[in-house]
C-alpha cells in the first residue's frame, strides 16, 4: 500500500508545479504597458484645418429627362467629431441645380490611423453621400448622390510623437557632467472622446542613440516614353470640378 499512497500524494503537488507553471508563463507573455509619456491631437485641431482651408466646393453639367443644365456644390460648416468607437464627418451642402436650391445635411465617416514606420497619425474622410436631385413639374427627381470622400482623396496628417528626443546634462557630485539622452522607442495610438492620444515607451542612455536608417525606395523599371497628356488640377475623372482640396502635413499640437 505504500506505493499507492506514495502515488496519491505526489499527484497534488506535480498539479500545484504545472499549474504555477503556466501562471508564471501567462505572467511572462503579458506586454509591458506603453506609458512612459502621451501625446494628444484634439479635435478642435482638425476643425481648425477645415478652417483654413477654405470653401470646398464642385460642379458639373447634368442632363435628365431631356433637360440639361448645370448643378453647383458648396460645403458648409465641416466638422471631425473624435468617437472611441466611430469618429463621424458632419456638414451642410449648400446645393444650386439649374433654378432649383437647397441645403442638405451630409453625415459621413472618419477613420484615424498610426503609421509606425512613417510616424504619421492619418484623419481620413471614408464617407459622406448627399443626393442631388431636382424638381420637375412638380415632382422630385433623382440627379445622382455625391459622396465627398471621392473628392477630399487627401487625409489630414500630423507628424507623431516618436521625433519628440530631448537630451540634457547633469552635474555628479564629483562635478563631472553627465550627458542624458532621451527618444520615443514604442508608440501606441488610441482613440478617446474627442481626442487622438498616442501614447509612448521611451529609451534612456548616456551615450547618444544611433541615426536610424533612411527609408530607401525600390528601384523601379524606367516606362517608355509616351505622348505628354494634358490635364487640368482638380477635376475628377466622373466629370465633377472641385476646388480647394483638403491637404495638411506636419502639423503637430
Amino acid at each position: 500500500m505504500k506505493p499507492f499512497f506514495r502515488y496519491i500524494l505526489s499527484f497534488p503537488l506535480i498539479f500545484t508545479f504545472l499549474t504555477a507553471n503556466a501562471q508564471t508563463k501567462a505572467v511572462s507573455k503579458t506586454p509591458v504597458p506603453v506609458n512612459d509619456f502621451s501625446a494628444i491631437l484634439h479635435e478642435e485641431t482638425l476643425n481648425k484645418v477645415f478652417a483654413a482651408i477654405g470653401e470646398i466646393k464642385g460642379s458639373n453639367d447634368y442632363e435628365v429627362m431631356l433637360i440639361k443644365g448645370k448643378y453647383h456644390w458648396t460645403i458648409i460648416n465641416p466638422k471631425i467629431s473624435i468617437r472611441p468607437d466611430s469618429s463621424q464627418f458632419r456638414c451642410d451642402a449648400k446645393v444650386d441645380v439649374g433654378p432649383f436650391s437647397y441645403t442638405t445635411s451630409v453625415p459621413g465617416d472618419v477613420k484615424i490611423t498610426y503609421d509606425q514606420k512613417k510616424n504619421e497619425i492619418q484623419v481620413k474622410i471614408v464617407r459622406a453621400i448627399f443626393e442631388l436631385y431636382t424638381y420637375i413639374f412638380g415632382k422630385k427627381v433623382h440627379i445622382k448622390d455625391i459622396d465627398l470622400a471621392e473628392y477630399l482623396t487627401d487625409p489630414f496628417i500630423f507628424e507623431g510623437p516618436k521625433t519628440m528626443a530631448t537630451d540634457f546634462e547633469f552635474m555628479m557630485p564629483d562635478s563631472t557632467m553627465k550627458h542624458i539622452y532621451i527618444q520615443p522607442s514604442t508608440c501606441e495610438m488610441e482613440v478617446r472622446w474627442k481626442e487622438i492620444v498616442t501614447r509612448c515607451e521611451v529609451q534612456v542612455s548616456d551615450k547618444p542613440f544611433k541615426a536610424p536608417a533612411p527609408l530607401t525606395q525600390k528601384p523601379t523599371t524606367p516606362k517608355p516614353a509616351t505622348t505628354p497628356t494634358t490635364t487640368t488640377a482638380g477635376t475628377k475623372s466622373n466629370g465633377d470640378s472641385t476646388k480647394n482640396k483638403a491637404t495638411t502635413g506636419g502639423t503637430k499640437k
